[in-house]
């Protein structure tokens, strides 16, 4: 419930306001940014769904741009170049840290085996 009442008034505020950047044109994306907001605001941030939601808007981003290539200037393309560049390496780093995660639970489970026996 507090989520819908959240996203309303986002839009409504987004319609009263003409001097304010429009809003994304594509829910997903909208959705995306509010999620996001969302996860910045938490008492204790998880840094993987932080993470996730930004590649989530940062692939919206490189969409959009793709389907607009051709009007696109110079600048354009190096801000696209650097985007891709981002949420790459923001996806190896949250794959690198799953595996870290990963591990710490293997190791974890074979000392409780060892204290078992």
């Amino acid at each position: 419930m507090c989520l819908i009442q959240k996203n309303t008034e986002f839009k409504e505020n987004s319609k009263t306001n003409p001097s304010q950047e429009s809003p994304p044109k594509s829910p997903t994306a909208a959705y995306a940014m509010f999620m996001h907001r969302e996860e910045l605001r938490r008492r204790k941030i998880h840094v993987s769904r932080v993470s996730a939601t930004k590649i989530h808007l940062t692939s919206e981003l490189i969409e959009r741009t793709k389907q607009n290539i051709r009007q696109c200037s110079f600048e354009d393309l190096e801000i696209l170049a650097r985007e891709t560049l981002f949420k790459k390496n923001l996806q190896r780093h949250l794959y690198y840290r799953r595996m870290q995660i990963h591990q710490w639970m293997m190791i974890k489970k074979k000392q409780q085996a060892k204290e078992k026996k």
